[in-house]
């Protein structure tokens, strides 16, 4: 059933695509709409609740992975780890579909903040939009990053959505897990690709250079280094 090879409700290329195309669309729609606004729509409840489910469901499938991870062996060797590991069947392979369903339900993040006339970085933007074609990429070819990936993301994730909840202030430590997340499966990726694990090598380089494009954006948005102004300033 979790095979993602097409067949597995909602993991066809086709609604990916089409899901993107009408992610951006909605996106372009809900702006318009706004910016004719003077004051934005009230949905800070529904925000604060759906971050609180978003990160619950993080913290449940962070431990979850590990755990079936390391009952399949995939800790014994980097080897096993990354190239020669079981493929995604059973809990393990449901997780991956719920993981890579959840990218589809962060739309939500976006229209959210839109609606509460919160500018959107281009980074955030950037994010949301390509990343359902990334996981479902990882997945459905089983690139060797997958555990990074999914290991890494729903860690972040786990302190990201409750911050942002308003549960706790832990800035800093998303700064730097989301240093982490970027190291780790850029260093997994590129292993795994000199290595040659991955069964198609056109996808492996696409996932390496969009995760590529966030640690851009991931610079720019903490550090400031592509600004010219502050380049000016200095």
């Amino acid at each position: 059933m979790w095979s993602f090879d097409g067949q597995t409700p909602l993991t066809s290329w086709r609604f990916v695509i089409f899901m993107t195309i009408v992610h951006f669309i909605v996106t372009w729609i809900l702006e318009k709409i706004m910016s004719k606004r003077k004051e934005p729509i009230n949905v800070r409840r529904i925000q604060r609740y759906n971050n609180l489910m978003i990160g619950l469901f993080s913290i449940i499938t962070f431990i979850s992975i590990n755990i079936l991870a390391y009952r399949d062996g995939r800790f014994a060797s980097l080897d096993r780890l990354v190239c020669h590991k079981p493929s995604p069947r059973g809990a393990y392979g449901f997780l991956w579909y719920l993981f890579y369903l959840s990218k589809l339900w962060e739309f939500t993040d976006i229209y959210l903040v839109i609606l509460n006339k919160t500018p959107v970085l281009m980074h955030f933007r950037w994010h949301h939009q390509t990343t359902p074609s990334v996981m479902l990429s990882a997945f459905r070819e089983n690139l060797s990053y997958e555990w990074p990936v999914i290991s890494s993301n729903t860690l972040i994730h786990s302190f990201m959505y409750p911050h942002f909840a308003g549960v706790w202030n832990v800035h800093t430590i998303l700064v730097v897990l989301g240093a982490f997340q970027l190291i780790v499966v850029l260093t997994f990726g590129i292993y795994g690709l000199i290595a040659g694990c991955s069964q198609s090598l056109y996808l492996h380089v696409h996932g390496l250079i969009i995760y590529g494009t966030y640690a851009i954006g991931y610079l720019q948005e903490h550090f400031r280094i592509f600004d010219r102004r502050s380049l000016k300033n200095e």
